[in-house]
């Protein structure tokens, strides 16, 4: 039976968490929308409104050893409070303890609220503390009387401080989460816990969550440190065991299952090969051979390819076509773009038809009579389907799908790559990333796929120097350009944006090309984007592959595939709103010919400190690991694994992604000790069912 959950129902099996926010105390509808707009709207989305911080208020300052900066606690009797200054709008108190004195400070206060605290009165001030021209001051501190301090609420204790809220202050927002811990975090399950070492798991989900929204006076101080925390660190893993998990369960399904024999006599790939006018690299001869074995093996092969730009995964995807054509099933390859596709398209007719095979298009802009003819080639037994999302159509349907190609799977969901296998009887599946990836990263994309890296570029291919440009350089990329255009070379132009924008200051393509033919006049110089019909952008393209339009205005639509050997050239424009591994990938449109390539990262105005060293990073280096690994380090683990990323699974604490590998291991260790269906292991396989269910298009276990 196929689980119906999704992982974003509630995150832990409790059904109080799929409660409104609105449902508590103190939560109104100011509240409610200014929660939603962070993305928060059940009791189990509130759960995760986690404290980046703390504050300890347990330690009363003496006030002659107070720390400059420090928030303290201060007690002392009240020797003066009233209007201060030249004009009296500034109220100050001042506290004395017998050992020392404090000013305290208000610039913007309620008159009726401060003459409450009247002098002789002992009372505490919570504040930071700084040494003025004076003596020590607090300005804007919290003042609470004997009472208040005495019903633990305001001084010794360790008060969460939460990210803002337009409609509520600290306070407010510390007595709802209170009350939404108070009445949930105890009776939330957690069958993992005790099933891992201590080290990676010290304690409950409900004992993390209770230590993060209710900290008690006995807190460790390590605790008040939330991006080290145990706490921290039990949610991460919970969160990323059960993804794991599902993982797992999903490669232990498709293990169980027979797939298609693909073993013919090898004709074809071996007529394929000899075709070729180079040499295949060793890591491709070793991804192929893994290809063929996984695909001969009787169950349905699940790999992922990586490799970097021009490692030549294509070649080793079409010889895998090749083999399964033999076989008398169809490949169908599903890309990212139009642009890619078409690509592709040509590749395989180059490569595949001479050997009888042939390769069809589907795309989503094609007239009824494309459509139609697509979907007769797919009903007809065509060796290869290559199209973009229209591929998922329901109306297209396959003779004998045998494997799936998805090209650029970062750019696509687990539950895409599983549509498109759908409509095949367990089809193999192999996955292209032409974008590097750290093995923390790749664990997360590849999911439960082997995983075939590609670490040689083909033949000699010259390196492409990478040069950085400030905005008031930018004249020298103009200058690059002439002479390239001067030696009869091609260039592309990118821009982060299409047309001008009012909210964003960058190079639009549309003002850029009318600059530049204005200012070559005698140049023909192409436009493409996103924006531009189909036919518009294949016309654009065939135009600069042809040598007819000697420059390419263009936005990322060329990231990958394209291939033009003339063109010598990159100049990117606002290069620092691109990331490092799009970048790289762009630079390796150029020198993909006999010559030598060179990239001009243009900044815009003000790129600030982090964008100019993101760009010194691709100018070091060709090496495309090298690349992510520093995007990793610069965005941290949180920004390049977000829920942005639409290859990605949507995990809240993806900052804790280098965790993978261990969680890894500790899944594969208690299953492969035991079987899913035994206990304790069944409620494990049940929760990750419950949350990953849908995504993954799992089976109940057992």
């Amino acid at each position: 039976m196929v689980a119906k959950n999704t992982p974003s129902v509630t995150p832990w099996a409790l059904p109080a968490l799929a409660r409104s926010l609105g449902a508590l105390p103190g939560v109104g509808p100011k509240t409610v929308q200014a929660l939603a707009a962070r993305g928060l709207r059940t009791w189990g989305d509130g759960l995760f409104f986690l404290p980046p911080r703390y504050e300890d208020r347990r330690r009363v300052w003496p006030l002659d050893g107070l720390e400059e900066g420090r928030l303290c606690v201060a007690r002392g009797r009240l020797t003066s409070s009233g209007p201060w200054g030249r004009r009296g709008k500034v109220w100050r108190m001042v506290l004395d303890d017998g050992a020392g004195r404090l000013n305290l400070l208000w610039f913007h206060f309620k008159k009726a609220h401060l003459e409450a605290f009247a002098v002789g009165r002992e009372v505490f001030a919570v504040g930071r503390a700084e040494l003025a021209e004076g003596g020590w001051r607090m300005v804007h501190p919290e003042v609470f009387d004997e009472q208040k301090a005495a019903e633990g609420r305001a001084v010794g204790v360790i008060l969460p401080v939460y990210p803002e809220l337009a409609s509520l202050g600290q306070g407010g927002v510390r007595r709802f989460m209170a009350d939404l811990a108070g009445r949930t975090v105890d009776l939330i399950p957690d069958p993992l816990f005790g099933l891992l070492p201590a080290r990676l798991y010290p304690c409950s989900v409900s004992q993390a969550l209770r230590q993060a929204h209710l900290p008690g006076p006995e807190s460790d101080p390590a605790e008040l440190d939330p991006p080290t925390s145990a706490w921290r660190r039990v949610l991460a893993v919970n969160e990323l065991f059960y993804y794991q998990l599902g993982l797992w369960l999903k490669r232990r399904q498709r293990l169980s299952r027979p797939g298609l024999v693909v073993d013919p006599p090898g004709a074809l790939v071996e007529r394929f090969l000899a075709a070729l006018p180079f040499a295949l690299t060793e890591g491709q001869n070793q991804a192929l051979a893994a290809i063929l074995a996984d695909m001969a093996s009787g169950r349905p092969m699940g790999r992922l390819l990586a490799g970097d730009v021009g490692s030549g995964k294509t070649v080793v995807a079409l010889a895998a076509a090749a083999a399964v054509a033999e076989a008398g099933a169809q490949t169908a390859l599903m890309a990212p773009t139009e642009v890619l596709a078409r690509q592709h398209l040509a590749s395989a007719q180059a490569l595949l038809e001479p050997l009888g095979l042939k390769a069809a298009l589907v795309l989503g802009g094609a007239d009824a009579q494309g459509q139609k003819q697509a979907r007769a080639a797919a009903q007809g037994g065509a060796a290869l389907l290559i199209g973009t999302q229209a591929m998922l159509a329901a109306r297209l349907e396959f003779e004998r799908l045998g494997l799936v190609i998805i090209d650029e799977q970062q750019r696509f969901g687990v539950h895409q790559r599983l549509r498109l296998a759908a409509k095949g009887l367990d089809p193999h599946l192999l996955v292209l990333s032409a974008t590097p990836i750290p093995r923390t990263m790749a664990l997360a994309l590849a999911g439960h796929l082997d995983i075939s890296p590609l670490p040689q570029l083909p033949g000699r291919r010259p390196k492409i120097a990478t040069t950085v440009l400030a905005f008031e350089q930018r004249r020298q990329a103009v200058e690059a350009m002439a002479a390239t255009l001067a030696a009869g070379e091609q260039v592309y132009v990118i821009c982060p944006l299409v047309e001008a924008s009012d909210k964003i200051q960058a190079h639009d393509a549309v003002e850029t090309h009318r600059r530049l033919g204005e200012y070559f006049p005698g140049q023909a110089i192409g436009l493409l984007h996103g924006r531009l019909d189909s036919a518009a952008q294949q016309r654009a393209l065939e135009d600069f592959r042809a040598g007819q339009t000697r420059a390419l205005v263009a936005t990322t639509v060329v990231e990958v595939g394209l291939d033009v050997p003339a063109a010598t050239l990159m100049i990117v424009l606002g290069a620092e709103r691109f990331g490092l591994c799009q970048l790289h990938q762009l630079r390796g449109r150029v020198g993909r010919g006999q010559k030598p390539g060179r990239c001009c990262l243009v900044t815009g105005p003000e790129p600030g400190e982090l964008g100019r060293r993101r760009l010194e990073v691709l100018a070091a280096t060709a090496d495309g690991l090298a690349v992510a690994e520093a995007d990793l380090a610069m965005r941290g683990p949180g920004q390049a694994l977000g829920a942005g990323q639409a290859g990605l699974p949507p995990l809240r604490f993806a900052g804790e992604v280098d965790l993978l590998p261990e969680v890894s291991r500790a899944v594969d260790g208690l299953f492969g000790q035991g079987r899913p269906d035994d206990e304790p292991l069944a409620a494990l396989v049940a929760e990750a069912v419950r949350r990953w269910g849908r995504l993954m298009e799992l089976v109940e276990a057992g």
